[in-house]
C-alpha cells in the first residue's frame, strides 16, 4: 500500500513537472518571438538562424552532424542547405578523401548575415532583461543553468547558442 502512494506521489510530481515545462515552454517560445514567420523580423526561421549559426561554429561541417546536434530531419535540413547554397551564404566542398561527404562552411556573404543574427539576437536579449536587477539577472542565469545541467544530462555539448 505504502507503494501505491508513493507510485501516486511520483505520478502527480511528473504530471506537475511535465505542466510546468509545458507551460514554460509556451511562455518563451511566445516571448523570445520563435513562433513569428521571420524570426527577429528577418526572412529566416528560428530553424534556419540556428542552422546558420551551426555551420558557422564549426566553420567546416557535413549534413548528418548538425543532424545529431540540433536533432533536426535530415530531409529538412537538406532542403534548408540548398536554399542556403541558392542565396550564396554557404559553400560546399566534396571530400578529397570521401566523395560521399560534403562540407559546409560558410561564405563572406553568410559569415555576415549570421553576424547580423547574432548581433540582432543579442539586442532582442537585452531589450528582454535592460531593466531586471543585477539580482534578477544572476537568479536569470542561475534558473537557466540549472535547466541545462538538470535536462541536459545526456549531450554536454559547451557549444555556442544563437
Amino acid at each position: 500500500m505504502s507503494t501505491n502512494k508513493r507510485e501516486r506521489g511520483n505520478m502527480n510530481e511528473i504530471d506537475r513537472t511535465i505542466h510546468e515545462i509545458r507551460k514554460f515552454n509556451r511562455f518563451y517560445t511566445v516571448n523570445m518571438g520563435f513562433l513569428d514567420s521571420g524570426y527577429l523580423d528577418t526572412e529566416y526561421s528560428i530553424a534556419e538562424t540556428r542552422i546558420l549559426f551551426e555551420i558557422k561554429m564549426h566553420e567546416k561541417c557535413i549534413q548528418s552532424d548538425i543532424v545529431k546536434t540540433l536533432h533536426i530531419d535530415k530531409s529538412y535540413l537538406s532542403r534548408l542547405v540548398k536554399g542556403f547554397y541558392k542565396n550564396g551564404l554557404i559553400e560546399k566542398d566534396k571530400s578529397e578523401e570521401d566523395k560521399r561527404v560534403t562540407y559546409l562552411s560558410m561564405t563572406e556573404k553568410g559569415s555576415a548575415e549570421t553576424e547580423r543574427l547574432i548581433e540582432l539576437t543579442n539586442h532582442q536579449i537585452k531589450a528582454k532583461i535592460n531593466k531586471l536587477s543585477l539580482d534578477e539577472c544572476n537568479r536569470l542565469c542561475d534558473a537557466m543553468h540549472t535547466v541545462i545541467s538538470i535536462l541536459g544530462k545526456e549531450e554536454r555539448n559547451e557549444g555556442y547558442y544563437i
